[in-house]
C-alpha cells in the first residue's frame, strides 16, 4: 500500500498559515510566558479582602492589610480563553471585576508584557497603566 507523505511545501504551508493566523491574535508575544496579577491594598486604613479565581482555579480568601500585595502566576491557556476574576471588599464597598482576560484588549495594552497591578485606594479600583507609567481608576466601589 502506497502512503502519501506530506511534501515539504504543504507543511511549509501549513506553518505558515498557523503563523499568520498567530500574529493576527492578541496573546502572540506572550503565549509561553508567564503573567502575574498583583491585588495591593492601597486603602487608606482598612483591610481588604480579596478573593480570586479562574474556571479551574480558586485562589482562595485573602485578607491583606494596608500595602500588602497578594499575586498569582500562570500561562495562558492557548486552546481556553484565560479568565481570572476577582472580588474585592473592605468596609467602603465591593467590586467583582476581570482580573485578567486574555481577550480583554484594554486591559493588555495597559498590562505589561508579564504583569497586571490592581490596586484598591478609598475610591475604587485602579490599573496600573504601564504605558503612561500611572495608576488608572477603573472600578468605583459598590455600596
Amino acid at each position: 500500500m502506497n502512503r502519501m507523505k506530506p511534501s515539504l511545501s504543504s507543511i511549509s504551508m501549513l506553518l505558515l498559515a498557523l503563523l499568520i493566523f498567530l500574529s493576527q491574535t492578541q496573546v502572540t508575544y506572550s503565549l509561553f510566558n508567564k503573567y502575574r496579577v498583583h491585588i495591593i491594598n492601597g486603602l487608606t486604613n482598612e483591610t481588604l479582602t480579596a478573593h480570586c479565581k479562574s474556571k479551574d482555579d480558586d485562589l482562595g480568601v485573602h485578607e491583606l492589610a494596608v500595602d500588602q500585595e497578594f499575586s498569582w502566576e500562570f500561562r495562558i491557556n492557548f486552546f481556553d480563553r484565560t479568565l481570572y476574576f476577582c472580588n474585592l471588599a473592605w468596609k467602603g464597598g465591593h467590586k467583582t471585576f476581570d482580573a485578567f482576560l486574555v481577550d480583554e484588549k484594554a486591559l493588555l495594552n495597559s498590562c505589561s508584557s508579564s504583569d497586571c497591578m490592581w490596586r484598591a485606594r478609598d475610591d475604587g479600583v485602579y490599573l496600573f497603566n504601564y504605558p503612561h507609567k500611572q495608576y488608572r481608576l477603573k472600578y468605583q466601589w459598590e455600596k
